[in-house]
């Protein structure tokens, strides 16, 4: 089994290594200051006021805030875009519209790089609805101080059912990756696993409201890191408890901050009409039976591009 190479320049890949690396240890060194320099006392008077203007303000839970200059135009994003080489294929039927749709990509991969770099490409992906679009993030990335700021101008809001179904009614479209943070754990190289089977309120989502469901798959994904299952059962506990991931992974040049140069490319299907729901109220059976149908459309993109990517010889599993 092999990766696609990106066609990355070494420059453009040792600056995506360098900058994305001297973010982290920026945020780091940030984070430590107050403590550095004033002990304890220190922290309180910077995360106490971080964490009240934050549970006032709740952008995370509101409709978010999003900044597409910023996700363009930022040095790490631009070049960690140019290192894997990120395209999408959007059918024109997408292309072209100004609906409202629930996107739901695979696989999230060991860190789902594509998703944050993906915000400064939507305005010409998507032209007519692009600052409608919101991401659902993990709960856990809105109390980090540096990484909820990255998190929220990335067009990010609460991956939890009352915050998706507000901005569905607001009229947003929803991109989520219902694999969430088990199918980041279950993360191989050479290898496409998506955790599908437990997950249907993405699906419950789109026929409650009577939103196309778009299925998409992120081909070079799973093979951004090579990954340990090392203490797999602890991490695996670990997040079922408290919705906190831990992979171990290595990148480019050995480094977990940085992927290794492999070519990614998200290819959205046509949009899924599911059986409309005039009560609201979505029966288990019709739930299952759309759940069914977006699994066969999933398998049926992976398997009618696969070859495109170089991955004739994988298989989706779905677990």
């Amino acid at each position: 089994m092999s990766s696609t190479p990106s066609a990355a320049t070494t420059v453009e890949s040792m600056l995506a290594l360098i900058l994305s690396n001297l973010m982290i240890a920026t945020f780091g060194i940030l984070i430590a200051l107050p403590y550095l320099l004033f002990g304890f006392r220190g922290m309180w008077l910077v995360f106490v006021p971080y964490y009240v203007c934050n549970a006032i303000l709740a952008l995370h839970a509101n409709d978010g805030y999003q900044n597409e200059s910023f996700a363009r135009t930022f040095p790490v994003f631009h070049y960690l875009r140019k290192h894997i080489g990120l395209t999408a294929e959007v059918p024109k039927s997408l292309s072209d519209s100004d609906g409202q749709y629930i996107f739901a990509m695979f696989p999230h991969g060991t860190g789902s790089d594509f998703r944050v770099l993906l915000q400064g490409m939507l305005p010409d992906l998507f032209p007519k609805f692009h600052s409608k679009i919101r991401s659902l993030a993990a709960s856990v990335l809105f109390y980090i101080p540096f990484i909820r700021e990255i998190t929220l101008v990335t067009g990010c809001i609460e991956a939890s059912r009352h915050v998706a179904e507000k901005a569905i009614r607001n009229g947003r479209t929803i991109l989520v990756l219902p694999g969430g943070e088990a199918e980041q754990l279950l993360t191989q190289q050479f290898q496409e696993k998506v955790y599908l089977k437990k997950r249907k309120g993405f699906v419950k989502l789109a026929l409650k409201h009577n939103l196309p469901l778009v299925p998409a798959y992120v081909f070079g994904s799973n093979d951004l890191y090579t990954t340990s299952d090392s203490f797999f059962d602890a991490r695996w506990a670990l997040m079922k408890k408290f919705g906190v991931c831990l992979p171990l992974c290595k990148g480019f040049l050995k480094t977990p901050f940085c992927p290794l140069p492999v070519k990614n490319t998200i290819v959205f299907g046509e949009p899924m009409k599911l059986p409309k729901i005039t009560n609201g109220e979505v029966t288990p059976e019709q739930l299952n039976e759309a759940h069914d149908l977006f699994t066969i459309e999933l398998k049926k993109l992976f398997d009618n591009n696969k070859s495109r990517f170089g991955m004739s010889d994988r298989e989706l599993v779905i677990v």
